[in-house]
């Protein structure tokens, strides 16, 4: 399995059109447009099928998420990446 960080940013647009698309995957959201995923699929197949949900003036990045982590947050959040991460 693995995870990714998927980013996206335009200022001009709410991120609840990524909702559709990670609600596909065991998901997370961790910030307004980041949201971390569990996918089987590689990183270039995650970004084809997030490219329609896109628009085409949006930045995104798929990334992947690795050992070691630090951070803070929602307890949710935090047990989420340690199930995940470990």
């Amino acid at each position: 399995m693995s995870l990714y960080l998927i980013t996206c940013d335009n200022p001009a647009r709410d991120y609840l059109h990524l909702k559709g698309f990670t609600d596909r995957f065991d998901a997370l959201r961790l910030a307004d447009n980041s949201f971390a995923i569990a996918t089987e699929l590689p990183a270039d197949e995650v970004y084809r099928q997030l490219s329609p949900a896109l628009h085409q003036d949006e930045t995104a990045y798929v990334l992947s998420l690795a050992e070691p982590w630090i951070g803070y947050g929602y307890e949710a959040m935090n047990d989420w990446l340690h199930r995940h991460l470990h």
